[in-house]
């Protein structure tokens, strides 16, 4: 299977980023980088996975908490029932167009990464299961480093 890369090529060429946090298991990595362009600090986020490659801005490195949170949140209303608060954030920008994490609404250990283009392209990739679990170890490790520094 042949990875999907999303990344504009111009902008990885121009830009000198520095590597600020990353975690990485069973295949898949987060980095979050920053750069400084004049006055400014801008953030991007990477996730690599065993068949999916997506580079966005972000607005801060807090996306990974946030990841984290609604990747794992489950809360029990008053009858013991387990319910989710949202069902997508919006973790980044891709050239002007939102980079969604989406809640699946039939099984609960399955989200999907929306990327999608003003061109009204869409790439909906699914993490699930293990991959689901590697992905959740992966940003663990990338917000200890963000702790860290």
């Amino acid at each position: 299977m042949s990875a999907i890369r999303v990344s504009p090529k111009t902008e990885r060429e121009s830009d000198s980023r520095g590597l600020t946090a990353l975690g990485a298991a069973g295949g898949w990595q987060v980095d979050i980088d920053g750069s400084n362009s004049g006055l400014t600090q801008n953030w991007f986020a990477q996730i690599e996975g065993p068949a999916v490659y997506v580079s966005f801005e972000v607005q801060s490195p807090s996306v990974i908490e946030d990841m984290i949170e609604f990747l794992t949140e489950r809360t029990a209303d008053e009858f013991g029932i387990q319910r989710v608060r949202e069902s997508e954030i919006v973790v980044g920008i891709d050239e002007g167009a939102p980079v969604t994490l989406l809640r699946d609404d039939e099984f609960s250990d399955r989200f999907f990464l929306l990327v999608q283009s003003k061109k009204n392209l869409a790439i909906r990739v699914t993490i699930a299961g293990t991959d689901l679990d590697s992905l959740l170890i992966a940003l663990r490790q990338a917000q200890n480093e963000l702790e860290g520094a």
